[in-house]
């Protein structure tokens, strides 16, 4: 397992343009990055120009970044019950899944949805539905991946079972794989806090949802108690996960073609640097 091989890296900004996010990740010695291919606070944007596409591409091309890696926008919720809300998702979505399409990202993660109290079933069926009704459109090669949640409020996804049910009721799943977020994980009450605990939620994964669909890892401490349903990151080694658990899950060799993510809280992206060193360092 040579560190260099490894698909490590954090998320980026692409404040000044696309291909901004690609040299950040640069700088701090990524060879995977994360980017929202437009504001995540906003349900729609402008069509990207030829000269976007390429710079990025031709980016990518001149750096170490082997794959990219996009996160929808957080207002998302395929599965409200307000139509409104809904259909504006729908939208929002198809086009995150154009852009990417256009920028070579083969993976999109979305935060499934929230039921906002009409019921997790339906919730859940109606995500599947509507992924269907995007998916089928899609002629890309571009696969939206489920996040795991740590179970605040009304989201879905905070238990395997959850993003299994998903991939069960729609058609498209060959174009719909899974993103697992370490936090969310520990939040929702998977106790990953012991080399026994971490083998056990491991083997519950792989037998609900399958390794092989398991696509791309968040690596986020979480600054909340087990169980706590709290969705709050916190830096690797500082929060309430032990430094050992990041060990394994960097050295587990089932894990090892995983991209891994940090989304942790930085002022400024020159600050992942100490924790991609840290994971770099634990590799044996």
């Amino acid at each position: 397992m040579k560190v260099k091989d490894i698909l490590l890296g954090a998320h980026t900004s692409i404040s000044g343009g696309l291909y901004k996010a690609i040299e950040e990740g640069e700088q701090i010695g990524c060879t995977a990055i994360q980017i929202f291919t437009k504001s995540s606070r906003s349900w729609f944007t402008s069509k990207l120009t030829l000269k976007e596409i390429e710079k990025f591409k031709e980016t990518q091309k001149k750096s170490n970044i082997k794959i990219i890696v996009a996160h929808t926008s957080y207002l998302i919720n395929l599965g409200s019950p307000n139509k409104d809300t809904e259909k504006k998702s729908i939208n929002s979505l198809q086009q995150e899944l154009t852009r990417c399409e256009l920028l070579n990202i083969p993976y999109l993660v979305l935060h499934p949805g929230a039921h906002l109290k009409s019921g997790e079933e339906l919730c859940l069926k109606k995500i599947a539905e509507n992924l269907d009704l995007i998916l089928k459109e899609s002629t890309g090669k571009t696969m939206i991946l489920l996040e795991n949640t740590a179970g605040q409020g009304t989201n879905i996804g905070y238990k395997f079972e959850h993003l299994k049910q998903i991939r069960d009721m729609a058609k498209e799943k060959n174009k719909l794989g899974v993103c697992l977020d370490t936090c969310h994980v520990f939040s929702s009450g998977y106790d990953i806090s012991s080399p026994e605990g971490y083998e056990k939620v491991i083997t519950e994964f792989k037998k609900i949802i399958g390794l092989k669909n398991l696509k791309v890892i968040h690596l986020n401490d979480s600054k909340t108690e087990l169980n706590s349903k709290k969705d709050r990151h916190e830096n690797i080694g500082k929060g309430k996960i032990p430094l050992k658990i990041f060990n394994l899950i960097m050295n587990d060799k089932r894990l090892f073609k995983i991209p891994k993510i940090l989304e942790t809280p930085v002022n400024n992206f020159l600050e992942y640097k100490p924790e991609l060193d840290l994971l770099k360092s634990m590799v044996k």
